[in-house]
């Protein structure tokens, strides 16, 4: 295996405003570059090198909030590239029930997330860039019995 390049922050956390003047966060990974990894890198070039939600959650005290993260880890395992698409499965460590697949269509350049719990889809998002497919899966933080 290669010397892998440490990666700075997996992400950074962005407040944004919707329409309706309420802020949500989403969660934009890095992406894979092809000298993370010797023998991995130039293959998953441009996968997401992880991806996370965050959201509040109300605590015990009333009027007290806390920061909930949730951060899925590629499966290399899963990995498959044809002609048409380069696919992924993500999971959290130790494994949660939730597992995400993230799908890049090359001739369009289209991304695509799927969130299942077990076998049921629970969430999806797309986007025409990298960017706009991970901020529309993240931006709705965990789901609420997701750790």
């Amino acid at each position: 295996m290669g010397k892998r390049k440490k990666a700075d922050s997996e992400f950074v956390p962005k407040v944004i405003e919707d329409s309706n003047g309420e802020d949500f966060f989403a969660c934009i990974p890095h992406q894979i570059e092809a000298d993370w990894d010797e023998k991995w890198g130039p293959l998953l070039e441009g996968l997401p090198l992880n991806v996370m939600f965050a959201g509040f959650k109300n605590g015990a005290r009333a009027g007290k909030q806390s920061l909930v993260e949730v951060c899925y880890w590629p499966d290399l395992a899963t990995f498959h590239e044809d002609s048409e698409r380069k696919e992924m499965w993500y999971f959290t460590k130790p494994t949660n029930g939730y597992w995400i697949r993230v799908i890049f269509e090359k001739a369009t350049g289209r991304w695509q997330t799927k969130k299942f719990k077990g076998k049921r889809l629970v969430r999806s998002a797309f986007g025409s860039t990298f960017m706009q497919a991970m901020l529309h899966t993240t931006m709705g933080g965990p789901e609420p019995d997701e750790r």
